[in-house]
């Protein structure tokens, strides 16, 4: 769509519409008559709207009825935490539709004007004036509950034999109570937890005559460079995602609500990852897995650390919190979700074979005849070719400078013509994937 334009009868309702089938992430701004409102969208999803008259659903439906004007879309506009409309697109421009066609006040300029006041005779709504009323207040919510049973009532005789009666008054709807607009807490960095204490054993002391003289204490030795499967228990390189269709790439951290970002791709039932990375110099970069809305595995690396599960996610979101880094999503197949979520957990079953003494085919003959699941992991100093395995059959391969996922474990078996490539074979657990829970972010 384009980022501005003109508006007529029902052009906020395909502005709407269009939003939503082009999965749009930004700020649609509207102005008509000297009025405006804001309505903002994650992926799509019509989540916040404020106008100069208030806030949430009925702000939308106000927009909705303007029939001129003017509105700019901006993408890149801060999102704001608020969330105000629980409805969907669908079911707020059906219920304007339904406003639209019933009979009542002209609604046609975009206002509604008050109903006229008959000053010869005290007021009282007329049935037609009670439908439109209860239809009227039935939209906000459940504020026009109690008027529902006022709907098809007619008087039984003509309004002029009618006894005098006191004005019909219409109680003023009760607004909504600040506790139905939530913030998203704010993402909280997570402890990290004690070192266990380990008392060493103390040596017999010697005696004088064989105490050796003192001797300068040796320097410490370089820590080795992390290298996939350097431990048994995970892995300590970023494993590469595969590629897929992109719903988004290059979102700034500081322009989007991330809790709010989280929380519709679960609602849309969204397979896939979510990528985070660092700007300029920094390396950072951390990505967490969804499967079928939910999230099923998350990992992180920054300045060395290497961290996964709820920790990852965690760090992930605190980052985002600090404005710092882009964010991509990606749609991907939830079986190959599960494999890749699988190699993040996997444990090393061989670790560190330099690939120059390795038969690879004879390497996957054999994981083939153990029915392995999980991967084969080719370290080429900063680049990682995966082959992935599913009962010992090989599902596919990829690496990260190339992540299209290709037939076969040609990708994996090519990187291992570099004589300075390292292999790891690892094994994922057999439990099924768990969930992780998002309120746990703050």
């Amino acid at each position: 769509m384009q980022n501005q334009g003109s508006i007529g009868p029902a052009t906020v309702a395909e502005l709407l519409q269009t939003m939503q089938q082009d999965r749009a992430t930004g700020t649609l701004s509207i102005e008509s008559e000297g009025h405006s409102c804001a309505l903002h969208f994650l992926f799509g999803h019509l989540f916040h709207a404020v106008s100069d008259a208030g806030d949430g659903e009925g702000a939308v439906l106000s927009a909705l009825s303007w029939s001129s004007g003017e509105y700019t879309f901006n993408p890149r506009a801060k999102l704001p935490p608020e969330e105000t409309i629980n409805s969907s697109t669908e079911e707020l421009v059906m219920r304007w539709q339904r406003q639209s066609a019933a009979p009542g006040p002209d609604a046609s300029a975009g206002r509604v004007p008050s109903p006229p006041i008959n000053e010869a005779a005290p007021a009282r709504p007329s049935s037609f004036e009670s439908q439109a009323i209860s239809a009227g207040a039935s939209s906000e919510g459940d504020d026009g509950d109690w008027l529902d049973s006022m709907v098809g009532l007619t008087p039984a005789v003509p309004e002029e034999d009618m006894p005098d009666i006191p004005p019909f008054q219409v109680p003023a709807p009760q607004p909504r109570p600040a506790a139905a607009l939530e913030r998203p807490a704010s993402p909280s960095r997570p402890s990290a937890p004690a070192a266990p204490q380990v008392r060493p054993q103390q040596a017999p002391a010697p005696s004088q005559a064989s105490r050796p003289s003192p001797r300068p204490a040796a320097p410490p030795a370089p820590a080795p460079k992390p290298v996939a499967g350097a431990s048994r228990s995970q892995l300590s390189i970023l494993v590469p995602m595969p590629g897929g269709p992109s719903l988004h790439s290059g979102l700034k951290a500081s322009f989007l609500n991330f809790p709010m970002l989280l929380k519709t791709l679960g609602q849309d039932g969204f397979s896939g990852f979510v990528s985070v990375h660092g700007e300029g110099e920094d390396r950072s970069r951390g990505h967490i897995l969804f499967r079928e809305g939910e999230v099923v595995q998350a990992q992180q690396r920054s300045e060395g650390n290497y961290r996964r599960g709820k920790a990852a996610l965690q760090e992930v979101a605190r980052t985002v919190a600090l404005g710092h880094g882009l964010i991509d999503a990606i749609e991907l197949p939830p079986d190959l979700v599960a494999s890749v979520a699988a190699l993040i957990v996997a444990t090393t079953a061989f670790v560190n074979l330099p690939a120059r003494i390795v038969d690879f085919e004879a390497l996957l003959e054999y994981v083939g005849d153990q029915r392995l699941s999980g991967g084969v992991l080719v370290s080429q100093g900063e680049q990682v070719s995966v082959a992935l395995l599913t009962d010992g059959a090989v599902k596919g391969s990829y690496s990260s400078q190339a992540p299209d996922l290709s037939d076969g474990s040609q990708v994996a078996a090519s990187a291992c013509s570099d004589r300075e490539a390292r292999i790891d074979v690892v094994a994922a657990p057999p439990q099924a994937l768990v969930a992780l829970d998002l309120s746990e972010l703050g």
